[in-house]
């Protein structure tokens, strides 16, 4: 007999047989009926096995027993029925009367005490707590600020306001971690309910065995749920799975109160069902016991057995899982975070009051961005202005095209370029003179082609600025998987023969980037002589470091053009009579000491609010005397949970891209993005954060070239984040590891290291919660893995990653990123499942591996984001378990992918005839967004089928790929599948490949269909059958402006093609029968042929009519 109890594998023989529960070695397990029929013919010992472990199912074998066939007399089975019945009855009369009993006497001897209310204080927490320590702390910061400002408060004041911070940012940590592990637990108490079987069967029909293996499976049953129990109660009085002190421990009265009074619900939930078990034996018994030869199936009917959770409500789910936990210790946690806040309420340094200096901030419980329509019109496009520049522009573009290497060698005949230094503090307004220079350069003639503004900052990274050149060049970013000679060698080939303008932003030479600089220096040196380079840096002495002749201090602005700056961004013409706002901006500018960004910040934070009082009090502001404490006032507006997604961004280092969608994720996974508004998704909210820091200069953006969008955080506003973010976070760069990791920081981001040593100080740091492993290439592959020569047998497991898991059971982000060069393979430990609090698992290598993840990957029930490359799975189907995943970048085919209706992103859904791989799991799935590519369409069976997916309920959706690659159907059931996949209404592109139906779908054809989508800017077609004629006034066609025509076997495009009147390009590609285009619509811009034979040549003889 094999079962598995509570995680242990137990084998036992059952009549001298030892075989096991499950199926041989490469055999497959044998269906219900097929195991019915096949037992008739079978003849040996009797053998008793238990079902695959999701399932409560045992399986006895009556025809193969080796007890005389007389046994199984009809007579004798009459005997064994009142038997059953007997002890079904003494069951049940045990379960009644032994629950009452246990519970009069726990009550008489261990009465409950008085001071339990553990579940009020956790659901205080939440509500009033966490609040007041957000409050508080925001109070804090707002009186460090001002003190530090007016220079009035002294050294003790300021390190207590600072330890008062410390204090209450780790209180707040605290709480959220205990109410987030509370969460886990009740999520994974609903999933042990949850896995229970359903449904219950004795087969009819099938004979009763003989009453020892009865009795001893009813034994086996009970004991298997009552060491399930006691295994959960053992596991969770450890005091590592709450984060609370372990110098506690809990008092023996209580612990056998708490643990009784489970073992009286575990006695009734067992019970029970054993009864109705027996009662569904006798019946089905007695109604057919002549069929000897069938499989009797036991399995305990849970649909009728009420479980700890499955009838209360959260508050009782809260009450149930405190049974089972060390109440004592919690609750003086819970108290200390009170005390906490409550103390720092009380502190004197709060209470005083600073006159007119105190700072106006509009304390809000909701975020100031929450559906605010004046953050739209932040957003407007207005053209960028820039003040008080026209003198230096003219003289800066005129030494770049007519100094005295112009048109000659440089003093170093070995170089084609001349480099020109601008200096100035932080702030100052050199990035937007410099960018403002190349726009000019741009639109202003041919002098300079190509044309690069590189943001390069502290971080050096040589294979980056490589990338960036070549991006702007070739309007392409090249693969992160070239190496640093092959991009050098690019780069090269690329500037050969050009004339070109080189515009290094923010640069800082040191010891240790020297060599790096003089390899990006030669690099450039195939340009044509006459090139230049033009250097942004605080001080002079990093122009002079490259090579430069020339110097220009950058200048303040003037007066006048300082105050116009500065009303620029506070009006944007919305008041008519600006003359009182002029007055007092000339006052706010007086104490800005002319720093663009300052100007910039402030005068964004007076345009949200245009009241007169409100500018008259920041005019009497001490704190706008320095540029930093104006940066600090514009943070302080900002709303509690965005001031910690921008401490956030301090953790990374200067200069670093920063793209809007990972940043986002990670506010969400650490929880500093939430909503009560059910109908509104995280992520809509943490963009409208992102917007909010972009609006106020705390964030810039980066153009780019292939049109992802990326942001970096200037230095002085970087500088203001490390300052308010404290010792919370923590960066380590390439200048190498700090000797003291404080030991309470939260997140850290790890850029170089060397492993044995990082590693130590890792298994210190028991409170983080976010972890960012990047390098550039070794380092932090050798921590997670080997080079190694790709074999799928070699996968490498590091004891010391294992290790360092397992020690940061608090973590939330754990991020890996390597721009390695070998190939490898790795595999996650198992231990990854101790992880309660994970959310965003992330592993990025430049390099082919392949990752193995385990099974207990399914245990982390708060992962929301799964982003790997090449991921292999333990077990596939427990994906399906991980209610709360909302994005999957991976390339995952699993199972049930229906069961996750929070999954937002998913890349690929491949349709299978397997069950769980269906159509149809796509049908709840409702918050899909973004793109989503369907394959193997040629697997659907019915038109019926394909409307069960109901897509066009996925709003979301921007991109949908239809790919009917699976070539088993007639043109006929093609053309019903694709009649029931309408797309949403909002669809930006639909791509459709392999489509051969006899006609294409009146969603798509028709003038008017109320569900058809009616933003359509893109439509490819790819292998398809071909499109007769495009339709008049047609909703599908109306707007689109990208038609793009792939390998298809067409003779002629649709008729009709005039009516495209929003169409700007065509795209042919591999259409080698069609010959002549038809008219063309005037709106079109551009036709791309690709591969199309005789179409290109008729095109040279003038066959392209324009309608």
């Amino acid at each position: 007999m094999c079962m598995q109890m509570g995680g242990l594998d137990v084998t036992e023989g059952w009549g001298g047989s030892s075989r096991a529960g499950t199926p041989g070695e490469g055999e497959a397990s044998p269906s219900f009926s097929s195991r019915l029929q096949g037992n008739k013919a079978t003849h040996g010992k009797a053998y008793f096995r238990e079902l695959p472990a999701c399932e409560d199912q045992y399986i006895i074998h009556p025809s193969s027993c080796s007890i005389p066939s007389s046994l199984w007399k009809e007579q004798h089975c009459m005997e064994q029925t009142w038997v059953i019945a007997g002890l079904g009855w003494g069951v049940a009369v045990i379960g009644w009367q032994l629950p009452p009993t246990v519970s009069l006497l726990l009550n008489r001897f261990f009465p409950r005490p008085a001071y339990d209310d553990t579940s009020r204080k956790l659901r205080d927490l939440e509500i009033y707590t966490i609040p007041k320590l957000k409050l508080t702390l925001r109070e804090v910061e707002e009186q460090r600020m001002l003190r530090a400002a007016k220079d009035k408060g002294s050294e003790s004041d300021l390190m207590t306001l600072g330890q008062l911070t410390k204090d209450l940012k780790s209180a707040l940590y605290e709480a959220e971690d205990i109410l987030d592990l509370v969460d886990y637990h009740r999520v994974e108490r609903n999933f042990s309910r949850g896995a229970e079987p359903h449904g219950s069967s004795c087969q009819p029909g099938a004979p009763a065995p003989p009453p020892q293996v009865i009795t001893r499976a009813l034994v086996l049953q009970c004991a298997r749920r009552w060491y399930c129990q006691l295994g959960q109660f053992r596991g969770a009085t450890s005091g590592a799975l709450l984060p609370i002190s372990d110098s506690t421990s809990i008092s023996g009265l209580h612990r056998i109160r708490g643990w009784s009074r489970q073992l009286v619900v575990n006695i009734t939930n067992s019970f029970r069902p054993v009864h109705m078990w027996l009662t569904d034996a006798v019946v089905a018994n007695q109604s057919r016991y002549e069929n000897r030869g069938a499989v009797w199936l036991v399995e305990p009917p849970v649909e009728r057995m009420p479980t700890l959770l499955g009838h209360v409500k959260d508050g009782s789910a809260i009450d149930s899982f405190l049974l089972t936990i060390d109440k004592r210790s919690l609750r003086e946690r819970i108290e200390q975070i009170d005390y906490i806040a409550n103390e720092a309420r009380k502190s004197h340094l709060l209470n005083q009051q600073n006159g007119s200096s105190k700072l106006t901030v509009k304390h809000n419980d909701k975020e100031s961005t929450s559906k605010q329509k004046d953050i739209d019109d932040l957003h407007r496009s207005i053209e960028q202005k820039v003040f008080g520049r026209e003198k230096e522009l003219k003289h800066i573009c005129g030494i770049l095209r007519k100094g005295p290497n112009a048109h000659s060698a440089s003093s170093s005949t070995s170089r084609c370029y001349s480099v020109l230094g601008i200096h100035g503090i932080a702030g100052s307004g050199k990035s937007t003179l410099a960018q403002y220079i190349c726009d000019y350069e741009e639109a202003e003639g041919n002098h300079f082609h190509p044309v690069m503004f590189i943001h390069v900052s502290k971080t050096f990274r040589l294979d980056d600025v490589f990338r960036d050149m070549l991006e702007k060049i070739t309007q392409s970013r090249p693969s992160y998987t070239k190496g640093l000679k092959s991009l050098y060698k690019e780069l090269k080939d690329k500037l050969k023969g050009k004339c070109f303008l080189l515009v290094l932003d923010d640069v800082w030479v040191n010891c240790g980037n020297q060599k790096e600089w003089h390899i990006l220096l030669d690099a450039v040196n195939a340009g044509q002589r006459g090139s230049r380079i033009l250097v942004t840096a605080q001080t002079k002495d990093a122009a002079t470091a490259l090579g430069a002749q020339e110097h220009i201090p950058i200048p303040d602005l003037g007066k006048d053009h300082y105050l116009s700056l500065f009303l620029h961004h506070a009006l944007q013409g919305t008041v008519d009579d600006d003359g009182e706002y002029e007055r007092i901006g000339r006052r706010i500018v007086e104490k800005l000491h002319r720093s663009p960004i300052a100007a910039v910040t402030v005068a964004k934070r007076l345009l949200r609010n245009s009241s007169i009082d409100f500018w008259e009090t920041t005019a009497n502001l001490d704190v706008l005397n320095e540029t930093m404490g104006a940066l600090w006032w514009s943070y302080q507006q900002l709303g509690a949970d965005i001031r910690r997604c921008f401490e956030y961004c301090s953790m990374f280092p200067r200069g670093y891209m920063l793209k809007r969608e990972m940043l986002v994720h990670l506010w969400i996974a650490q929880g500093f993005v939430k909503t009560s508004d059910a109908a509104e998704e995280m992520e809509d909210l943490g963009k409208r954060y992102f917007d909010e820091l972009l609006t106020f200069s705390f964030l810039q953006a980066q153009r780019t070239i292939i049109g992802t969008e990326q942001f970096t955080i200037h230095d002085l506003v970087h500088e203001l984040a490390e300052r308010v973010a404290g010792t919370d976070f923590l960066r380590i760069d390439a200048n190498g590891l700090p000797k003291d990791i404080p030991t309470e920081v939260r997140h850290l981001f790890i850029e170089t290291y060397d492993k044995a040593e990082i590693t130590e100080k890792l298994l210190g740091l028991g409170h983080l919660h976010t972890l960012i492993l990047e390098e550039l290439g070794g380092s932090v592959a050798k921590m997670v893995a080997a080079p190694l020569k790709y074999n799928e047998s070699d996968i490498i497991k590091d004891e010391a990653f294992g290790s360092m898991l397992m020690s940061l059971r608090k973590l939330r982000v754990l991020i890996v990123k390597v721009r390695g060069h070998h190939k490898l393979v790795f595999s996650i430990p198992a231990s990854i499942d101790q992880l309660k609090h994970l959310r965003y698992i992330r592993f990025r290598f430049t390099n082919i591996l392949k990752l193995i993840i385990p099974s207990t990957v399914s245990k982390l029930y708060h992962l929301q984001i799964l982003d790997t490359p090449d991921l292999r799975l333990s077990c596939a189907e427990d994906v399906a378990d991980l209610i709360h995943l909302r994005h999957c970048y991976s390339s995952l085919n699993f199972p049930n992918i229906g069961r996750l209706t929070s999954l937002q992103t998913v890349p690929h859904f491949r349709v299978g005839k397997e069950q769980g791989y269906e159509l149809k799991q796509l049908k709840h799935m409702n918050k899909l967004r973004g793109t989503l590519r369907i394959s193997s369409l040629g697997t659907v069976g019915s038109k019926e089928e394909a409307l069960e997916a109901q897509l066009a309920r996925k709003i979301r959706l921007r991109v949908l790929v239809l790919d009917f690659n699976e070539k088993t159907r007639s043109p006929d059931v093609e053309t019903e599948i694709i009649e029931g996949l309408c797309p949403p209404e909002h669809l930006v592109q639909l791509c459709i490949w392999y489509y051969c139906g006899s006609r294409y779908p009146s969603w798509m054809l028709s003038r008017q269909h109320p569900d058809a989508p009616k933003h359509l800017d893109k439509l490819e077609l790819c292998e398809c059958r071909r499109l007769v004629s495009i339709p008049e006034d047609c909703e599908f066609f109306a707007r689109l402006r990208l038609l793009r025509i792939v390998s298809c076997i067409w003779d002629a495009l649709p008729d009709n093609m005039e009516g495209l009147r929003s169409l700007q390009k065509l795209v042919i590609r591999s259409c080698k029968n069609i010959e002549l285009l038809p008219t063309l619509p005037r709106s079109l811009e551009e036709i791309t042929f690709v591969d199309v034979g005789k179409l290109k040549a008729s095109c040279k003889e003038g066959a392209i009519e324009i309608g």
